[in-house]
């Protein structure tokens, strides 16, 4: 009982530990918020800041982020300069006591300024005043001259008790108003006090909830500010030059694919013979630049055509693979590992209940097949590294542009960024268009296109089949597996339809009403069954979201957000 008591004493403490550490990790806050805006003349816009954060428990500082380029036009940047005036912290009841430490970055079109020490723990209330200077942040209209800025920001991670602001401009103010609340808010939970015609403080009524902000709007008269349209300009295009990024990518690429990813092309001529040296699988991946199931279904062809197997029909859709009675020594050694692999020690295989593991045979005999694709030259080592160079390189920028497409980063969207993103499709396109294929591999390419012209257009031949037809029914048996291939075994089969009196030797089936179209058939079903197994099995995830909601602008210059570290 006493051991009971201990243990259930334990879990509580244990409990109350962590409940404790929860509670205090969700009331920091920000008790006061206060910030001092001055536009000068020129337009540069003198921000001083006062940040008085509670830390509840310890941590090392806080971060700000403030945005240094703003999306117009949904995908165009405009860029802000940030020059940092002075950063120092203190804790709020020993404010003669300041410290200066802080790490500078850029993040997704912000500048962050990282405030604190990684080796110091701090706790309780301080104080952070942060002075910068912003350049290009104005708006120049027809009838005024504006600023329109956020004070604090929408992306803190902490409510703020208490916000203020006062605003000083060169000219007379002849017109403001203020937002409060989520971004894209048309609340305006805010007060004016006028200090004078060009200077008004704004108080707010609530609190600031996590994600809310106060931005403010306030106009002058037209020429009060100096014209810096121009500077803003060429900043402006300087930012979306990235625009221009994909014309130049294609055109290198294009000139990389001329130079290293492209061969001469051999003219293709009707071939009646299937290349030397060559077996299905081989001659497929060639002709389609990679090892795909009905290439195996070929091969599975050929080898019951050289006697290896035996393909039989029981019933109307259920096809077996036998072992021959006897056994020869197959020379290639990709072929032995497909038929040992099919048979694994047994007589026979059901096309219906190939293992389901079988997918690992496949991706076996692709590594081979790619092995001498490039080993006996086939296939350029070159075209494959430059291959391999557009994909990479594609993905990476199509990777990197999609996990900076963030809700934090979307005002922060640049030329930039789309740029990037349209010449890595370009990239991951362009490999369509290099030519794997080496010297050897075009000369087997073009002609097995002769091949498959020379099968395409039997019909031509048929009074030739029919004048002497033992002669050509082992031509339809040596063609047979490069009509798989080409995806042309029905047609082949079907100028043979009435040649055959008996299924040949690797078949059997019903007698009665056998044709070669029947065979065609046959080999269709092989060839599903193949399929079927030559992928590992799926496996089903959902991606979650709603395909309804959206954003908006956080309204003006500025902002930005912060938080503790």
């Amino acid at each position: 009982m006493k051991k009971l008591l201990g243990y259930l004493l334990f879990v509580f403490v244990l409990f109350s530990c962590f409940a404790t550490n929860a509670l205090a990790q969700s009331t920091d806050v920000i008790s006061e918020f206060k910030s001092n805006i001055t536009l000068e003349q020129n337009t540069d816009i003198k921000v001083e800041e006062e940040i008085t954060y509670f830390f509840s428990y310890p941590g090392h500082g806080i971060y700000r982020d403030i945005p240094t380029k703003y999306s117009v036009q949904l995908t165009l940047a405009r860029p802000i300069a940030i020059k940092l005036d002075e950063l120092y912290y203190y804790k709020k009841d020993e404010p003669s006591i300041k410290y200066s430490a802080y790490e500078k970055s850029l993040e997704n079109g912000y500048t962050r300024f990282r405030i604190g020490e990684a080796d110091t723990s701090i706790e309780g209330e301080y104080v952070y005043v942060i002075k910068y200077t912003m350049k290009n942040a104005v708006n120049y209209f027809d009838d005024h001259d504006e600023l329109y800025i956020n004070i604090a920001g929408n992306y803190w991670n902490v409510p703020i008790q208490k916000l203020s602001t006062s605003i000083k401009v060169p000219g007379k103010i002849i017109n403001k108003i203020c937002y409060t609340g989520v971004s894209g808010s048309k609340e305006s939970n805010c007060t004016f006090k006028d200090i004078s015609e060009t200077e008004t403080s704004i108080t707010l009524a609530d609190t600031l909830d996590i994600g809310e902000d106060l931005t403010v709007a306030i106009s002058m008269p037209k020429g009060t500010l100096k014209d810096v349209r121009g500077a803003q300009t060429v900043a402006f295009l300087l930012s979306n030059i990235g625009l221009l990024l994909p014309i130049p990518t294609l055109i290198v690429g294009l000139i990389l694919i001329k130079k290293n990813g492209k061969d001469r092309k051999l003219t293709t001529i009707p071939h009646y013979e299937p290349p030397k040296d060559m077996f299905p699988m081989l001659a497929g991946a060639i002709y389609n630049k990679a090892l795909t199931p009905k290439h195996i279904t070929a091969q599975i062809v050929q080898m019951a055509i050289d006697g290896y197997i035996k393909i039989k029909q029981e019933g109307k859709r259920n096809y077996v693979l036998e072992k021959d009675q006897i056994e020869k020594n197959i020379p290639e050694d990709t072929v032995r590992a497909l038929y040992a692999d099919l048979f694994k020690g047994k007589n026979e295989v059901n096309i219906n209940n190939i293992p389901s593991d079988f997918y690992t045979t496949v991706n076996s005999l692709k590594k081979s097949i790619d092995t001498k694709l490039y080993e006996e030259k086939y296939f350029s080592k070159e075209s494959k590294k430059l291959w391999n160079k557009f994909l990479l390189i594609g993905f990476f920028g199509i990777f990197v542009t999609f996990m900076a497409a963030t809700p934090l980063a979307s005002i922060a969207a640049t030329g930039w960024t789309i740029g990037i993103a349209i010449s890595s499709i370009i990239l991951v396109i362009l490999t369509s268009r290099i030519e794997l294929r080496d010297t050897l591999g075009n000369k087997v390419f073009a002609e097995l296109e002769g091949l498959r012209m020379y099968i395409n257009t039997a019909e031509k031949h048929r009074i030739e089949f029919h004048n002497d037809p033992e002669k050509y029914l082992g031509v339809f048996e040596k063609l047979l597996p490069y009509a798989i291939i080409f995806g042309l075994e029905k047609k082949w089969a079907k100028e043979f339809e009435d040649l055959y009196k008996e299924p040949p030797s690797w078949y059997a089936g019903d007698i009665s009403t056998f044709n070669t179209l029947i065979l065609a058939n046959s080999i269709s079903s092989v060839s599903r069954g193949i399929q079927r197994n030559s992928t590992p099995p799926s496996s089903h995830s959902s991606f979650g979201g709603s395909g309804f909601s959206g954003g908006s602008s956080g309204g003006g210059f500025g902002g930005g957000g912060g938080g503790r570290w």
